[in-house]
């Protein structure tokens, strides 16, 4: 007598099973780790203005006026500022990323990243940067540096 040869209904439905479970779990995890990585980019692209703003900041000695387009500042982009970055502006030495609302993860879509100067106690001393973001998934590299 042969013996068939092959997987039972019961140990298919198992398996489908088993990857649905998993995919519940990885699908959102992914999708917060992609935000994340959006959100890194941002903070590169309003990262560059981080300097040109304290060295205005040293000539200056005041953050007022600190603005796009014044005082050594490139002009504020209105639209495509970065891959994942609508728009990139300066106001009083404070900068604001915003993200597209579109091509992103949802955890991003339309939030900002705000870098805020923290100076020292003498025009002298060196500036410090606070990072501030409304995304509702927070990457490690906001942090205050």
């Amino acid at each position: 007598m042969n013996k068939q040869q092959g997987f039972t209904l019961i140990e298919l439905m198992i398996v489908i099973a088993i990857i649905g479970i998993l995919a519940a779990i990885a699908i959102p995890a992914y999708q917060d780790y992609t935000g994340k990585a959006q959100l890194g980019d941002a903070i590169s692209v309003a990262g560059g203005r981080k300097v040109i703003v304290a060295e205005a900041y040293a000539q200056e000695g005041s953050l007022t006026g600190l603005t796009g387009g014044a005082k050594g500042i490139p002009a504020d982009t209105a639209s495509d500022a970065g891959k994942y970055v609508n728009s990139l502006a300066v106001a009083n030495g404070v900068i604001t990323a915003t993200m597209k609302t579109s091509g992103v993860a949802s955890c991003v879509s339309g939030a900002t990243v705000t870098l805020t100067p923290v100076p020292g106690t003498a025009v002298s001393d060196p500036m410090k940067w606070k990072c501030s973001t409304s995304a509702t998934c927070k990457p490690g590299t906001c942090s205050d540096s």
